[in-house]
């Protein structure tokens, strides 16, 4: 077996809806959480702690970085970002497991994603100028 920088994720709640993984960065959707890994990281949400989600600009383009908060953030893909706001998060890194309090979340996602979120997490969809 190939040796992976992403953390084995050995338990989901609910059912698998779609996974992919990118070069550094992995989004997987269950029927009950949204799962964001990078090497050494992953954040996992439940989609009832997601209070909203607005598409995200990013300024700088590919392999440049920009400043989001106190978040630096790698624009290394061409689909659009999201700004997810959520009210609890799990970080699960090589030294454990942590929760974490309300918190937003940079993340590029394509539509298929999306319209997942908006169907299991119970969203209303509203038209935004971006």
């Amino acid at each position: 077996m190939r040796h992976s920088n992403f953390i084995n994720i050995k338990k989901m709640e609910g059912e698998l809806l779609l996974s992919q993984k990118r070069y550094d960065f992995g989004c997987t959707i269950t029927t009950k959480e949204l799962i964001f890994q990078k090497p050494h990281t992953s954040y996992h949400v439940l989609l009832e702690n997601i209070l909203g989600m607005v598409p995200f600009r990013l300024t700088a383009y590919r392999q440049t970085k920009e400043k989001a908060g106190d978040t630096i953030v790698n624009a290394d893909f061409s689909t659009q970002y999201y700004k997810i706001t959520v009210k609890q998060l799990r970080v699960i890194n090589r030294n454990g497991k942590y929760d974490r309090g309300a918190t937003d979340l940079i993340v590029p996602l394509d539509e298929r994603f999306i319209r997942f979120v908006e169907r299991y997490a119970g969203f209303t969809t509203l038209p935004v100028q971006v």
